[in-house]
């Protein structure tokens, strides 16, 4: 079972939305674009394998939640093993990111721990789940697009 490539997750995003996105240098996992109204939109494209529970398991570091935070509109594309790619915006999955849910390591800063499950999106700490569907652009929640 393979990823889907970065690429094409990207190109899909780029029809969907209307945008040119480009790779930021030395972080590969991000892209950067202009939306047509002038504001500034943010991708992040993790990937994980399929873990034997069924889950897949992606960290978001600190630094990386706040360049999503910063950003005018930022797009999470969690990139799963068996071709699977889950679309949300950053908005929704903020306030699930709380201090309490939060793991710490000295030369690693501050991260959470997310795992992927076929339906929902779990943060390790927080009992609240959200609801996602593989491979739907069109839940991509237009409300953080506005």
């Amino acid at each position: 079972m393979s990823i889907p490539m970065r690429e094409k997750v990207i190109a899909k995003l780029q029809e969907h939305i209307g945008v040119n996105l480009h790779q930021f240098q030395k972080k590969h996992i991000f892209y950067n674009g202009k939306l047509a109204d002038g504001r500034g939109i943010l991708v992040c494209t993790p990937q994980s394998m399929l873990y034997p529970s069924g889950h897949g398991w992606v960290n978001l570091t600190i630094k990386q939640v706040s360049m999503l935070d910063e950003a005018d509109v930022s797009i999470l594309a969690f990139r799963l093993q068996g071709n699977k790619v889950y679309y949300l915006n950053f908005c929704d999955l903020k306030s699930y990111l709380t201090a309490e849910a939060m793991y710490s390591r000295d030369r690693k800063g501050g991260y959470w721990i997310l795992h992927i499950w076929p339906k929902y999106i779990q943060i390790l700490r927080n009992i609240k789940r959200l609801e996602v569907k593989p491979n739907n652009l069109k839940k991509l929640g237009v409300h953080c697009l506005l």
